[in-house]
């Protein structure tokens, strides 16, 4: 994907004058996208994005080790992220699913 996105810095995230952003510059994006989208009262925080990213990863099906190399984590983070953000109920059923799946396999 970053093949095709046309180089204007080192740094893979730029602000709009595509330069790198430093800290206030992204924190002020993801506000105002957060404004944005109605979700300024919520105590969201731009690294929930990736746990957000690592639960719906884990929800649609992709394996945890697919998961730890997407973000360049630790297993024991993965897992971590799972055990606290997904509903143990969501993981259960997930769990049978996936093995009802592999039974109509065999």
């Amino acid at each position: 994907m970053l093949k095709r996105i046309p180089r204007c810095s080192t740094t893979v995230l730029t602000s709009s004058l595509e330069h790198p952003w430093t800290e206030n510059g992204l924190g002020s994006s993801f506000n105002k996208a957060k404004i944005d989208a109605r979700l300024d009262k919520r105590d969201l925080h731009f690294h929930d994005l990736r746990g957000t990213a690592v639960t719906r990863f884990y929800i649609a099906g992709l394996s945890t080790r697919g998961i730890e190399q997407i973000m360049a984590w630790e297993e024991t983070t993965v897992d971590s992220i799972i055990r606290r953000y997904v509903a143990r109920k969501a993981a259960t059923l997930d769990t049978i699913r996936k093995l009802r799946k592999a039974k109509r396999r065999t």
